[in-house]
């Protein structure tokens, strides 16, 4: 399979699932460090427990049914920053990735 040869459509398509896969391992990542530090302080800071859970993040943001779920949280998340709400920032629901 040539790149070259894939449509417009269809290469602009498959670059928006890859970066919303890639927030979706974003947000498993910081998932992990809300938790980490919010839950489990005395716990040390594992690598081996932050990559698995980004990759979890980036599994649940590319299933397609669950689209509309992240989505809606997205743009939670966007209001928030654009209004500057910092108490809504420390909030649970802000960091956790369902």
């Amino acid at each position: 399979m040539n790149i070259s040869n894939l449509s417009r459509k269809y290469k602009i398509g498959l670059l928006c699932y890859i970066g919303w896969g890639g927030l979706g391992y974003y947000r498993g990542i910081k998932s992990y460090k809300y938790y980490n530090k919010k839950y489990d302080e005395d716990k040390p800071y594992l690598y081996t427990s932050l990559i698995p859970n980004g990759f979890i993040g980036l599994l649940f943001y590319c299933i397609p049914f669950l689209f509309p779920i992240f989505l809606h949280k997205e743009f939670y998340r966007l209001e928030t920053d654009i209004r500057n709400l910092e108490k809504e920032k420390k909030s649970s629901y802000y960091n956790e990735l369902l």
